[in-house]
């Protein structure tokens, strides 16, 4: 009588469980399946026609192969030969053609399952979430390419054309019998135009050999007076920019290790953004100072509060602010400071508030 009651309660839990799997069957977002030995389909689940369109009618019966894309047919037999064989596929991949022509990517896992049938469960990753990521990133490299093409025409045009206006100048003044003296500020503009020139063409190889994969390559070395070369840096900038005053206090009781004209690169960038965008009746000023495992540079001047959104875009690379500053640059030199800064394995800060910006470079070394 005991066994009797045994043998009830099991036969109740395998109904239960074969109600429960009827349920799953119908109400599973995966496209669940059988297989005949021969690749026609004995069932499938409401999961096919919700992904396809195509209903049950139209598929029992039918061989997969009739759904697959001609480019998979061979492949998806393949598969299926090694599934009649006794051994689980795994993983494998094809395109299944849709009523409406259409064609879904699937990844299925099937399984042998006795009396001829093969049981298989079949997931749409055509809208996968990494092949999707994958579209963004080559869709924003487009447009950044198309951007970059198009500043670089407009931004190296204007120094080329002060070179040019310059040295026709010289050429004409040289002809004629008269003093040279008044040469001296076209020959100035000049020196200022090289030197933006340059600045440009710097910062758009480094930017190219970063979006290639290549990085920014560093020459580590010690460097005994680091205060002295960032204060060169400072000069420079200051005979390009006459009108801003360019202070520089050093703090400095150790020698670093860094890549010397990298760092004077990225001060270079910091200053010349100051100084392009910065209150210039207010003196720029630059710090550095060295801790126990870190040297610091700082960059402050005055000016205008950089926005919450600016700052969480000043890094990127063809960031230029707001429209009326369309015309300063390629909007590349916060965003090489940045990798340089990165590549020696350092950090960079910005704080604007009251009136005041500051960019902060801690680097190791």
């Amino acid at each position: 009588m005991v066994i009797h009651h045994d043998r009830q309660d099991a036969s109740g839990r395998m109904d239960q469980l074969n109600q429960l799997s009827t349920r799953t069957w119908q109400v599973s977002p995966d496209m669940l399946c059988y297989f005949h030995a021969d690749g026609t389909f004995a069932h499938v689940n409401p999961a096919w026609e919700d992904t396809l369109g195509w209903s049950l009618e139209e598929m029992i019966g039918k061989p997969f192969s009739a759904f697959i894309h001609p480019d998979d047919v061979r492949g998806s037999e393949a598969a299926f030969a090694l599934l009649t064989s006794g051994e689980p596929v795994l993983g494998f991949e094809n395109r299944y053609r849709a009523k409406d022509e259409a064609y879904h990517r699937l990844s299925c896992v099937a399984v042998p399952e006795g009396d001829d049938r093969y049981f298989c469960s079949a997931r749409d990753i055509t809208g996968d979430h990494e092949r999707v990521a994958l579209v963004e990133e080559q869709e924003e490299e487009a447009e950044l390419r198309e951007q970059f093409l198009a500043v670089l025409g407009h931004d190296l045009r204007n120094p080329l054309a002060g070179l040019d206006s310059g040295i026709a100048i010289i050429e004409r003044r040289s002809a004629q019998a008269g003093s040279q003296a008044d040469l001296a500020p076209v020959l100035e503009q000049m020196r200022r135009s090289v030197t933006r020139m340059d600045e440009l063409i710097r910062n758009m190889m480094d930017f190219a050999r970063v979006r290639l994969g290549d990085g920014i390559g560093l020459d580590l070395a010690m460097q005994g007076d680091m205060g002295a070369l960032l204060q060169q840096v400072c000069e420079e900038i200051a005979i390009g920019k006459p009108t801003a005053e360019i202070n520089f206090i050093s703090d400095a009781d150790r020698v670093v290790r860094c890549d010397a004209p990298r760092i004077q690169q990225s001060l270079s960038n910091l200053l010349a953004n100051a100084v392009t965008h910065g209150d210039m009746s207010h003196p720029v000023t630059v710090e550095y100072r060295t801790q126990p495992k870190h040297f610091v540079i700082a960059v402050r001047n005055a000016g205008g509060q950089i926005s919450e959104q600016g700052r969480a875009n000043l890094f990127q690379p063809f960031f230029r602010g707001t429209p009326d500053e369309s015309k300063q640059g390629l909007g590349l030199g916060l965003y090489i400071v940045s990798q340089i800064v990165g590549a020696h394995g350092g950090k960079i800060d910005v704080v604007s508030e009251n009136g005041e910006t500051r960019f902060i470079m801690t680097i190791p070394g």
